[in-house]
């Protein structure tokens, strides 16, 4: 191999490397309440039952977003926060059997075109914050379970697509048309907090 021959090869490399390196991919872990950024608890829409409050940081290749997941009335719920605390969106674990039949055939259309076999992980019901004068409203919105033309539905899938595991997270809007994906890291368990 000529010198000319392994400056391609390490040219190319290298723009392999960059290629995979601007991937957008997120890992979310969990960290301690000090680690937070300060916010605003809305303590009169979150009330006395909530139950495991826990805090996590999710570090993206475009953002950091940092969320609290807790149990309230026998839901799971979930809050994103910028780094500045401020409040972005709501969400909370469904069933299928919670979304439209229209709207879930939508989906189930969409993954088997985009995927050889399929499985669904999650599936969220998200409203997200219009403008910080909304959060209440929001979060109204959010623990009353309203089906509003403005919600979110986020679903964590992991499919094979030719021949390859992917594992990945899709918005869809409440009339179940797609409107963003991402890949997902595996969780990261280097450290647990108990």
């Amino acid at each position: 191999m000529n010198k000319l021959d392994r400056i391609f090869v390490f040219v190319f490399l290298m723009f392999s490397v960059l290629g995979i390196a601007q991937e957008k991919v997120e890992r979310e872990h969990r960290i301690l309440k000090s680690q937070f950024p300060p916010i605003v608890y809305h303590k009169a829409a979150l009330g006395d039952h909530v139950k495991k409050m826990r805090y996590y940081k999710e570090v993206a290749t475009e953002q950091v977003v940092y969320s609290t997941k807790f149990k309230k009335d026998r839901l799971h719920y979930q809050m994103f926060y910028t780094e500045e605390g401020t409040l972005k969106s709501v969400a909370f674990a469904i069933k299928q059997i919670d979304v439209p039949d229209t709207v879930y055939a939508l989906f189930e259309t969409y993954f088997n075109g985009t995927f050889d076999s399929w499985k669904l992980v999650e599936l969220d019901q998200l409203y997200p914050v219009a403008s910080k004068d909304l959060e209440t409203e929001t979060f109204s919105n959010a623990f009353q379970n309203l089906m509003l033309p403005s919600i979110l539905y986020k679903l964590v899938v992991k499919g094979k697509q030719d021949a390859q595991k992917v594992h990945q997270e899709f918005w869809f809007t409440a009339e179940g048309k797609f409107v963003s994906s991402r890949d997902m890291l595996p969780a990261n368990h280097d450290r647990v907090l108990y």
